[in-house]
């Protein structure tokens, strides 16, 4: 009898614990549904109305969440554009790396077209990103996370470069690799600067064929 009591006991606890996992789960992901309707929400407003102009409170009604639920999930818009960015470099990064083995010039060049591709493509988002990098530690953290990453891979295809002896191999390669990320950088920038007048994708091929030439074996 006293078996049946434990056992009917232990019955008990574990369907209170599926309905406890049961509801947690369900909640989890209700939030990350509220989470990506107001992220949607905020870029659509992003582009539509200029991040400066984009409220807080019209994104919330896009989303169709109360006003106080964007907090709960980003601390401020600037959040939203760090989230924007890192999705968008992955996507880009995935992009460049797959595929074939190809030369260093052109591993280079579609990894910098990905990302170029993406500035040109996103304007406002991107100008905004820039703008409002030196404000937010959250934008300056994704931007170091995602150049640590193309760093690495393209330290990776140099040194397999170097083995295939299409680049001097007394060349350190983590330093070519930094030269290609300030490079690629010094464009976008440029172009941000200057307008929509600037060819980017002629002065991005121009600079890491120029680079590259210089590193030739």
């Amino acid at each position: 009898m006293r078996r049946k009591t434990q056992i009917s006991r232990l019955d008990d606890r574990s369907h209170d614990l599926r309905h406890i996992y049961g509801m947690t789960g369900l909640r989890d992901t209700k939030k990350a549904q509220v989470r990506q309707a107001l992220y949607d929400a905020a870029l659509t407003q992003f582009r539509k109305a200029g991040y400066e102009d984009a409220s807080v409170a019209a994104i919330c009604k896009a989303a169709g969440v109360a006003k106080g639920t964007f907090f709960n999930h980003f601390p401020t818009k600037a959040h939203v554009l760090a989230a924007w960015y890192e999705d968008a470099m992955q996507t880009a990064e995935l992009q460049s790396s797959a595929g074939a083995v190809r030369p260093l010039l052109e591993s280079l060049q579609v990894m910098a077209e990905n990302a170029v591709s993406l500035a040109s493509s996103e304007p406002v988002l991107w100008r905004a990103k820039h703008a409002y990098a030196p404000q937010s530690e959250d934008i300056q953290r994704t931007e170091r996370d995602a150049d640590l990453r193309v760093l690495d891979q393209a330290t990776a295809w140099v040194k397999d470069a170097q083995n295939r002896q299409e680049v001097r191999s007394d060349i350190e390669a983590e330093a070519l690799s930094a030269l290609y990320i300030a490079a690629v950088t010094g464009v976008i920038r440029q172009w941000l600067s200057t307008g929509e007048s600037f060819d980017l994708h002629h002065a991005l091929k121009d600079r890491i064929r120029t680079l590259i030439s210089l590193a030739a074996a």
